[in-house]
């Protein structure tokens, strides 16, 4: 199919081609100027720490003893295991320490009494030895039982499972009666939700305009403001938060540098797993166009400029890099310089190399 291409030409009735007439089109000329950028960045919210909560021992599961939201304290029991078999392997593993031991302290007696004989000369010291020996393979015994109870104790243990720090009980996954173990998927998650982390990724460009913004890279994180969090909905939440870390590290997979911004959550309203709008308001001085001078072509934007040749005025589309300051500006931080005359209207159906009369104010059309 071949593609429809405009005609820039028409032909009089003398059959010559003539130029189709300039248009008249809204233009301004860009300056840079002082304005507040409010940087917006989406990110996903997690806990300050989310752990995992994985049975660490094959059983069925007992006894739940949280809901899903509850918030627990650092040693809490959240879960018990089926304890019967690990009971008896215990009690069996504490015997055989027992028994070690016993057999320890008779060997000790009998190395004692072959130690006098060999000095009276009753018994050779070939046979004292092999009295000796015996007396180490029972402490061998005794240190592999000693091993064993402890074993023994730890799967006991996890059978009883318990918040490791203050937080808040996510999903549960299992029932009482479900068998779980070190393969099953986690019983739950604890979230700490005292500070909330924004995990933010963005692509190096915009990473280059958040270090023009203070000026260098370095010491970035101590001179960039206070940031705010939107949610979904648009609200805003109460507490400003704080970038606390940036990889500067590009992600030779994605492309993107990693930020992490913290925010304060005592009252307990932000939640891990969530999704909001991290915003960070950026002062700084940038070329100010409105939405309606540009265009978008997958994911770049672009631009006309106005070029002149003698008293002929064209236009030619540049790529251009912009920060949306509100629903109806962009502050461009790259693509244009002071003084470029760019078209403001009309631009979705300009192309480059087309011919135009510059119009510098709004005119009400007839």
């Amino acid at each position: 199919m071949l593609a429809m291409v405009p005609m820039f030409a028409s032909c009089g009735s003398n059959g010559e081609e003539t130029e189709a007439p300039a248009q008249p089109r809204r233009v301004m000329t860009v300056y840079s100027d002082s304005c507040t950028v409010d940087y917006r960045l989406p990110a996903q919210l997690r806990g300050r720490q989310d752990v995992e909560m994985r049975p660490q021992v094959t059983a069925t599961l007992e006894e739940l003893l949280v809901v899903e939201g509850q918030s627990v304290k650092k040693g809490q029991v959240m879960f018990v295991l089926n304890q019967t078999e690990f009971a008896s392997i215990l009690d069996n593993a504490k015997a055989k320490v027992e028994s070690a031991e016993a057999q320890v302290k008779t060997m000790e007696l009998e190395v004692q009494a072959q130690k006098e004989l060999l000095e009276k000369n009753i018994v050779s010291e070939h046979q004292y030895k092999v009295t000796y020996n015996e007396y180490l393979m029972a402490k061998a015994t005794l240190s592999e039982a000693k091993a064993g109870e402890l074993h023994a104790q730890n799967d006991f243990n996890h059978t009883i499972i318990k918040a490791p720090y203050d937080g808040v009980v996510g999903n549960i996954t299992y029932r009482q009666g479900a068998l779980v173990g070190p393969q099953s998927k986690y019983l739950t998650i604890v979230s700490d939700n005292s500070v909330i982390i924004a995990y933010i990724s963005i692509n190096e460009l915009n990473y280059m305009y958040l270090v023009s913004a203070v000026g260098s890279k370095q010491n970035l994180i101590d001179k960039l403001p206070d940031c705010k969090l939107v949610f979904n909905d648009g609200s805003e939440y109460n507490t400003k938060g704080r970038i606390v870390t940036i990889s500067g590290i590009v992600d030779k997979e994605t492309g993107a540098i990693s930020i992490r911004a913290a925010f304060k959550n005592p009252d307990g309203i932000l939640t891990s797993g969530g999704s909001a709008t991290v915003v960070i308001p950026m002062k700084s001085k940038a070329i100010v166009i409105p939405k309606t001078a540009t265009f978008d072509i997958q994911d770049k934007t672009f631009a006309y400029k106005v070029v002149q040749n003698d008293s002929v005025y064209t236009v030619e589309s540049a790529e251009i890099a912009v920060v949306r300051l509100n629903d109806k500006d962009y502050a461009v931080y790259e693509g244009l310089e002071d003084g470029d005359v760019i078209a403001v209207e009309g631009v979705s159906k300009m192309y480059s190399g087309m011919k135009i009369k510059p119009v510098t104010e709004a005119k009400e059309e007839d």
